[in-house]
């Protein structure tokens, strides 16, 4: 043990002015070319995603291509809108297109439309598939097609044309069918579904329920049923 007073200053390393000055200056220059290193490694950051990415990337906007197929296809669309009583129309599909951009004639596969009569019963329409005018808010229909109603009747058809504003559809190339009195099946049919009333012709069939007997002496009776076998 030593009692020198300047033990540990002496066993520290000299620096010199010099040295110490050039220290200075470094931390100086330093302190100044922080930010301008900060915004370069920001820009880095933002601009390397775009720039590596740029080899396959595509343009977001249609209206933006110099050219495109106006038959380019829709996957799983829908169509939102109401009728003329302002109840709501949903119809959807597997896939959609139109001929060109101007017209209201759209091609669907696998379509879906759903809707709902004035009393709230809802009525569904399924088909193969089929062309939607939106302006007309008529839909031909081809395939199979089943037309559902709550009120209890449920079509099948080949071919059919559906009116969404009066709700009524009509076929020529065969129907068979189910209503609240029983089985049917014609060559055509004429439906008005808001009205429950449907009119066949040609080889019409019948097959009452007996458990659901027709009263035809009941004027007040909401199902009705015209037919000609001929």
């Amino acid at each position: 043990m030593t009692d020198h007073p300047d033990q540990i200053l002496h066993s520290n390393e000299t620096v010199s002015f010099d040295e110490n000055e050039r220290q200075i200056n470094r931390a100086a220059q330093l302190k100044k070319a922080l930010p301008a290193l900060t915004l370069f490694a920001l820009l880095s950051l933002i601009l390397y995603p775009i720039f590596s990415s740029r080899e396959s990337s595509f343009t977001l906007s249609i209206d933006r291509l110099e050219q495109r197929d106006e038959k380019a296809k829709l996957i799983k669309p829908s169509y939102v809108d109401i009728d003329s009583n302002n109840r709501p129309v949903n119809i959807s599909a597997a896939s959609a297109y139109r001929e060109e951009n101007e017209n209201t004639d759209y091609f669907f596969t696998d379509l879906i439309a759903q809707m709902s009569l004035p009393a709230g019963d809802a009525i569904e329409i399924l088909a193969n598939q089929g062309t939607l005018n939106t302006g007309t808010q008529i839909m031909d229909l081809g395939g199979e097609i089943t037309i559902i109603s709550e009120t209890g009747f449920l079509l099948r058809a080949t071919e059919a044309t559906f009116f969404i504003h009066d709700k009524t559809a009509s076929g020529k190339n065969g129907v068979t069918g189910i209503a609240p009195f029983g089985r049917f099946s014609a060559n055509t049919f004429d439906a008005k579904v808001e009205q429950e009333i449907i009119t066949l012709e040609g080889n019409v069939k019948i097959s009452f329920d007996p458990n659901k007997p027709l009263n035809i002496f009941n004027q007040n009776e909401q199902t009705s049923l015209e037919g000609n076998s001929n």
